[in-house]
């Protein structure tokens, strides 16, 4: 068996178990971590409304633990099978044979393929995916990677927000970009009640229902001149199998969210944006060593915790040493939406000439972006 290769800190937008499930591992020491990371993602599945794949987990725990086919397929894949994400790995291997067209048996379990959860789900994986030894054991291998779409409705949000400010146009740089689909984010339309963001013709359509209450914000929001994003290990939609792959780390029963990564996919396929394959800090720094004509930000979205210590170091200085140079017609706005507790805490300092940036705490809002509490 080969082990996983990489880990989520060489793919920043790989979602693990952490939110909003953060259990203390330590009391886990002893436990089998491969059967504690199954256990440990059917919980997060379950908080974060995924059923399907709560059971899913849940099962596949049990029969590991009775040394059954997951045992056989699992033990022995990653030292740190939480971290790698490693029951991820396997339900995306599972959901894209399925994408394919490879096993109706399967298929007919699958929401996002026009199925639904049967009684015997986990008996016919456990089953079933002895007939797709080989596409697994490369799947185990392979990052999961996520772009969650939902997220772009706070890059809308802070658009109009920062008109408030007197910043009209931004290049808009994001780190842990996936395949980018969030640097589109002004191709997709969020409303609430009066307030019309992004492209009304969309398909992507964030309504009512993801705000609390509706932010109180400028009607017209801030122009993207320039969108870039960086990743260590980038999607590009425009090659059929890498799209698949993104599809496939979508949780089937979460169809409103397959949905939109679907259709995000076409809108990038059309509207590419450049993702470059580089690490954040080195890449942040080249790009604010560019000339600046307007405003710039930086954001990411549940990207800190990957980064790792020394990345997180470089990063901060070079957004502070470039916060230096700004100017009230060139500022510098770093937008952060990261963990905190059972919601994401979206965070924003913006450098405008002064000595010290000012610091703002902007909105709560869901891990995949749902339910925006705005707190200006």
């Amino acid at each position: 068996m080969l082990p996983c290769q990489g880990t989520a800190t060489a793919s920043y937008s790989c979602f693990v178990p952490s939110p909003p499930f953060s259990p203390d591992l330590t009391l886990f020491e002893e436990q089998d971590q491969v059967l504690l990371s199954l256990q440990v993602q059917a919980q997060s599945c379950e908080a974060m409304g995924s059923h399907m794949y709560a059971r899913l987990f849940h099962d596949l725990a049990l029969d590991y633990a009775d040394n059954g086919r997951t045992y056989a397929l699992l033990a022995g894949r990653s030292q740190r099978p939480i971290h790698d994400a490693l029951p991820l790995r396997l339900a995306g291997a599972l959901h894209r044979i399925v994408l394919q067209g490879k096993d109706e048996r399967l298929a007919r379990h699958y929401p996002s393929v026009g199925g639904k959860p049967r009684e015997d789900f986990t008996a016919d994986v456990i089953a079933y995916m002895r007939d797709h030894l080989d596409e697994i054991d490369v799947a185990l291998t392979q990052q999961v990677q996520t772009n969650e779409v939902g997220r772009s409705v706070v890059h809308l949000t802070l658009l109009h927000w920062l008109t408030s400010l007197g910043i009209h146009d931004i290049d808009l740089l994001e780190v842990g970009a996936s395949a980018g689909l969030n640097l589109n984010c002004d191709r997709y339309y969020a409303c609430s009640h009066q307030l019309r963001m992004g492209d009304t013709t969309s398909p992507i359509r964030m309504m009512g229902d993801w705000f609390t209450h509706t932010p109180t914000v400028p009607p017209t929001g801030a122009r993207i001149r320039r969108r870039r994003g960086t990743d260590i290990s980038p999607v590009d939609v425009s090659d059929h199998d890498d799209a698949m792959r993104l599809l496939s780390f979508v949780w089937p029963d979460q169809k409103d969210r397959f949905a939109r990564t679907k259709a995000a996919i076409e809108i990038a396929q059309q509207h590419r944006p450049i993702v470059d394959r580089q690490s954040a800090d080195t890449w942040v720094r080249d790009q604010l060593e560019r000339p600046r004509e307007h405003a710039t930000m930086i954001f990411h979205s549940i990207v800190w915790q990957y980064l790792g210590t020394h990345v997180q170091k470089n990063l901060t200085r070079a957004i502070s040493e470039a916060g230096q140079h700004a100017t009230p017609t060139t500022p510098l706005v770093w937008a952060r939406m990261e963990p905190d507790g059972p919601h994401a805490d979206v965070q924003v300092d913006i450098w405008n000439g002064q000595d010290e940036p000012q610091h703002f705490r902007v909105a709560e809002v869901g891990y995949h972006g749902y339910g925006l509490k705005w707190l200006l």
